[in-house]
């Protein structure tokens, strides 16, 4: 899908309101190129869309916390000659939840499963959603549920809270809690400006389903900009990082990341947080 005046193949970046989703009409906005990723990039990498993700073109423009995002999706290839003749696939596994009366996240590029409360909103496993930072760094979820989608009059895009799955690769940081640490820096400069005021908390730690695994919490603390039409006092960024050995080989800290609206009636507490945390186990 695209904007006005553009051709029907050609994707279109679109800026929004930061809580609400509402778009942002200015000139140099609305021609803004998506930004160049790199695969080799100084200290603080940027992250980048794996080629598993398989990213096609953008189809839908959303916001959840200040800034501009952009949600992408997969599509399968074609099928070949030789696929069209192969018997019908066996139904996939379903998948159950581990919390009575939850629902489970999947996402197609994390072996990882979660839980969320059940009046959560699921997006499809393959759909990604991104926020730009401010000096251009690209950060993504997978995996993606969000809590009262369409809160704010007039935009289906806001939600009071987003869950999802993000890495950051190992050679960036210096360990598990520096992981869940750097995760909530990135993503407080990405959805609510550069340097917003922001408070770190101390990581702790997290039993999770897979295996028995300890993970690391870290939440930090951000009080947006009052500026827009539907505001929250603060919002909390909790990151929950697996250790290494969670997926073996991948070179990354797989991280589940929950951005939250505090200080409005229904805010999603820590402790639903932590919960949604200990659910995560291998797919």
């Amino acid at each position: 899908m695209t904007g006005p005046g553009g051709r029907i193949d050609e994707p279109r970046q679109w800026f929004v309101d930061p809580l609400t989703g509402q778009p942002l009409e200015t000139e140099s906005e609305q021609t803004r190129p998506l930004p160049v990723v790199r695969d080799a990039v100084p200290p603080r990498r940027r992250l980048r869309l794996r080629p598993t993700l398989g990213i096609l073109g953008l189809v839908l423009v959303l916001a959840v916390g200040t800034t501009a995002t952009y949600q992408a999706r997969t599509a399968p290839p074609p099928p070949s000659a030789h696929d069209l003749v192969l018997p019908d696939p066996v139904p996939a596994t379903r998948i159950e939840p581990v919390i009575a009366g939850w629902q489970p996240v999947r996402s197609d590029d994390h072996p990882l499963v979660y839980d969320v409360p059940p009046d959560w909103k699921l997006e499809e496993p393959d759909v990604a959603i991104g926020y730009e930072t401010p000096s251009g760094d690209l950060v993504t979820l997978q995996g993606v549920a969000r809590y009262r989608r369409a809160f704010c009059p007039g935009s289906d895009l806001s939600a009071r809270a987003m869950a999802g799955f993000t890495t950051i690769d190992e050679g960036e940081v210096g360990g598990l809690a520096q992981a869940a640490e750097e995760t909530t820096i990135r993503w407080a400069e990405a959805a609510y400006g550069h340097a917003p005021k922001a408070e770190i908390g101390e990581a702790g730690p997290v039993p999770v389903l897979d295996g028995g695994t300890t993970a690391t919490v870290v939440t930090t603390t951000v009080v947006p900009a009052p500026d827009g039409p539907c505001p929250a006092p603060s919002v909390s960024i909790t990151a929950i990082a697996l250790p290494l050995r969670a997926v073996p080989g991948s070179g990354r800290y797989h991280v589940l990341l929950v951005l939250a609206d505090q200080g409005i009636p229904g805010a999603i507490a820590r402790g639903v947080v932590l919960k949604m945390g200990e659910s995560i186990r291998r797919e």
